[in-house]
């Protein structure tokens, strides 16, 4: 058996086809969408300081390069290129700290 589905996005109640109700929040309605990632910006996987930046904007790099080394939890980290490509845009400076998910750089094909 298939169910329809009909939603009202506003505050209130979503009608479905079955026995109950389901309530839509206005928290719900404000939460923040979903974006697909690009995959040509390098985020951070833990907060830390940038320690050392070993590459600049302009300069070639090949999959795996180090792009990067930060400490974070008194170790030191490296941050890779995801593929080969033209760092484009360095978002961070040595010495900033910065939030887990922070873009670091950007890395263009």
């Amino acid at each position: 058996m298939q169910e329809k589905t009909q939603q009202n996005l506003k505050p209130g109640t979503v009608h479905l086809d079955t026995a109950y109700p389901t309530n839509v929040t206005q928290r719900y309605l404000d939460r923040k969408k979903w974006e697909k990632p690009d995959l040509n910006v390098v985020r951070s996987f833990i907060p830390g300081t940038v320690l050392k930046l070993l590459v600049g904007e302009g300069q070639r790099v090949k999959t795996g390069d180090k792009l990067a080394v930060f400490v974070a939890m008194k170790m030191h980290n490296a941050v890779l290129a995801p593929h080969d490509g033209v760092v484009v845009k360095i978002f961070v400076n040595e010495g900033d700290k910065f939030p887990k998910g922070a873009s670091l750089f950007e890395v263009k094909p």
